[in-house]
């Protein structure tokens, strides 16, 4: 049993000494704490900092090409679901032709026709004044 406890205090101990280097190196990653470190070790952060930045920037590439690719899928579904519905536009329209053809002809030629009756007509004086307008003495 006491070799099992200085077991657990030698792995405690380690343990404790791996934490204490990551955070140095953390901070060192950070930028803090970088001013007792040599060139050396300071070329070393910027060689692990490089390499971090050309992981991150591929994985962002890598999640933007799929979300392009989400995107185009989406779009040749919407054209699809599109034409579809305008196929069954123009065929509810075809059938109401033949259903309805004097109501459909009536409609085309009331859009056409102009929408006063000429008994309705209305003379309007289209002359340009500039200035003031002329007074009657």
């Amino acid at each position: 049993m006491l070799y099992w406890i200085q077991q657990l205090k030698l792995e405690s101990a380690s343990m404790a000494k791996k934490i204490e280097l990551l955070e140095n190196s953390k901070r060192k990653l950070l930028g803090q704490s970088v001013s007792s470190c040599s060139y050396d070790e300071l070329k070393e952060i910027e060689d692990q900092l490089q390499r971090s930045l050309l992981r991150v920037n591929q994985k962002k590439a890598q999640l933007y090409m799929e979300q392009i690719g989400q995107l185009r899928s989406q779009e040749s579904n919407m054209l699809v679901e599109n034409a579809k519905l305008t196929e069954m536009c123009q065929r509810v329209e075809k059938t109401s032709q033949q259903q309805w053809p004097r109501h459909s002809q009536v409609e085309t030629e009331a859009e056409a026709a102009p929408s006063c009756s000429s008994s309705q007509r209305l003379e309007v004086d289209t002359e340009l004044f500039i200035g003031l307008p002329k007074q009657g003495c």
